[in-house]
């Protein structure tokens, strides 16, 4: 529940975020409630002023700088119970050369983004993390060495090369001489599709080579885990550079399946 300084003013958020999936009807409301009163003059002049002097429905330059202004004044004054998001714009692209690194974003962008993002998730941070993957609990009964010689098996079926393997318990042990749950990260990589995928971004690397987790839980139970990206969420990407072409997307998808059947192996047990 949003904090209640002034009840009388905050009493619909404290409705509407009392139910579950509300925080961001309450967001929304907050800002029609509060922010767009506060901001409204700012366009009303804004469009007076620019008709006016040039007829153009569109804001001059000098006003929208105003608004911003506006925007940012009301952002660092804390009146309201939620933060303001940050307006800024992303650093302008150049024509697109394959394999070239963009402009590096400013530290205070990244924190514009963040925070406007932060606005309007409903989710906490472990919720975020579980969104992002794609996960699958193998069978009871399965010993974690039956788990991971499935994967090797099943790897070598769908032709993706296993190229690293950590196992992260063996060294947490060896340090504090103490038992830990297991967990081990497997490597894979399709050279050729990584070439690919770094000359549309290079920034991409980040996530190479793709990864899959096995690791043990609290109650004893094994998992396998991996980041998902499904290239068919990018359907709905409004951005025209955010579209991939359709070798790069194919590859992507067969990538993306060729680490699920791995892992769906590993959790059956089968090989």
């Amino acid at each position: 529940m949003l904090r209640k300084n002034h009840k009388a003013h905050f009493f619909i958020l404290d409705i509407l975020t009392d139910k579950p999936g509300n925080g961001f009807i309450g967001v929304v409301m907050a800002l029609m409630l509060f922010a767009l009163p506060a901001i409204f003059p700012v366009f009303q002049l804004a469009m007076a002023q620019n008709a006016d002097s040039s007829g153009s429905p569109l804001p001059s330059q000098e006003i929208q700088d105003q608004v911003k202004a506006a925007m940012e004044t009301l952002r660092k004054s804390n009146a309201l119970p939620f933060p303001i998001p940050m307006m800024m714009q992303p650093p302008e692209e150049s024509e697109w050369v394959p394999n070239t690194v963009t402009e590096v974003f400013p530290p205070e962008m990244r924190a514009a983004m963040m925070q406007n993002m932060a606005v309007v998730n409903p989710w906490s941070l472990r919720q975020v993390f579980s969104f992002m993957t794609l996960k699958m609990k193998a069978d009871d009964g399965l010993e974690f060495n039956d788990v991971v010689e499935a994967m090797e098996s099943q790897a070598v079926e769908e032709n993706i090369k296993q190229v690293g393997r950590n196992q992260v318990w063996k060294e947490v042990e060896a340090k504090t001489g103490k038992p830990t749950p297991k967990f081990e990260v497997f490597h894979y990589c399709d050279a050729l599709v990584a070439r690919m995928v770094l000359d549309y971004s290079p920034e991409f690397a980040i996530f190479l080579p793709c990864r899959i987790s096995v690791l043990e839980d609290a109650k004893g139970d094994i998992w396998l885990m991996t980041l998902d990206w499904d290239v068919s969420w990018l359907t709905f990407m409004w951005h025209p550079d955010s579209q991939l072409d359709a070798e790069l997307k194919e590859n992507g998808r067969r990538i993306r399946d060729s680490l699920v059947s791995i892992m769906e192996a590993g959790a059956k047990g089968e090989w």
